[in-house]
């Protein structure tokens, strides 16, 4: 983006015709009138206000990430402890209570508590609670997927039947909840849901894919204990990455100084001027923004 020349957008909009402005849509001696501005666009200066808001979301994930490893060690602390205390009300007399969850949504009560986030008393940036939501989706997602890789690998290999057994469910599995969990626009703690209905579903038996027509018996536990752990091997990687931006918006500064000065350096040193020319081009507003993935 910093190497893409000056632009000028010109936009056309509507002034007065049929049905605008409050005039008759049906008058027909009302003749469209369009007016057009021009929009300077400045590649270099995006980047410019771009880098900071990156740097901070950097720095507020890599405190966020040392939250989901906090988190995936106490779920399954919180799940045991709900199962003990169902059969305690079960051996005692007492009516059990339908549970809302398996286990205590850890993740969205750090989430609702604003003063959390705050670091050294700074104020967070807007969507904060969003972001950590979707930041603790999008890892509960690639750790998915590299239980999936781990148990397809093992699977071509022939190591274990059992890895060809619990790889056929868990791909039935998460096909079939991908759409409801991670996929478009959802709600608060929908990976929390995910881990729930695993965690919910009962163990079962699975055809292995070799043609032997014997079964095998899956255990949907122990892959939610290794989808957690995979979790926080995912979100140390990924504070890591997040702790190198800063480094990296060094250089990024120093190049970005030199396309906004219009000024470059060659191989052999010395400094040579360029001057760019604007181009002018007319585009239509688009209807849509495009989809995020």
């Amino acid at each position: 983006m910093m190497q893409q020349p000056n632009d000028k957008i010109i936009v056309s909009a509507k002034r007065r015709g049929r049905g605008h402005g409050g005039w008759s849509k049906n008058n027909p001696y009302l003749e469209e009138r369009w007016v057009e501005f021009n929009i300077d666009i400045h590649p270099a200066s995006i980047v410019h206000r771009l880098l900071p808001v990156r740097e901070q979301l950097a720095k507020e994930f890599e405190r966020d990430l040392d939250v989901v490893g906090i988190v995936d060690g106490m779920i399954m602390d919180s799940y045991f402890d709900k199962l003990r205390d169902d059969e305690s009300d079960e051996s005692g007399g007492q009516q059990q209570q339908h549970q809302p969850s398996a286990f205590d949504r850890i993740s969205y009560a750090t989430m609702t508590n604003i003063t959390e986030f705050q670091d050294g008393g700074g104020s967070s940036s807007p969507f904060r609670r969003g972001n950590f939501d979707l930041l603790y989706s999008l890892c509960t997602q690639a750790s998915a997927h590299r239980l999936l890789r781990e148990l397809q690998q093992s699977t071509s290999s022939f190591s274990s039947p059992e890895n060809d057994v619990t790889y056929q469910w868990f791909k039935r599995f998460y096909i079939e909840h991908a759409s409801i969990h991670f996929d478009g626009d959802q709600g608060f703690g929908r990976a929390d849901d995910f881990i729930d209905a695993l965690l919910r579903t009962p163990p079962s038996l699975v055809e292995m894919s070799d043609g032997s027509n014997t079964v095998g018996l899956t255990d949907p536990l122990r892959i939610a204990e290794r989808i957690i752990a995979l979790r926080s091997e995912i979100a140390l990687e990924w504070k890591v990455m997040m702790g190198e931006v800063r480094g990296e918006h060094v250089e990024l500064n120093d190049v970005l100084f030199r396309v906004m000065m219009g000024r470059t350096i060659d191989e052999s040193g010395n400094e040579v001027v360029e001057i760019e020319e604007e181009s002018d081009w007319v585009e239509e507003l688009p209807d849509s923004t495009g989809t995020f993935e």
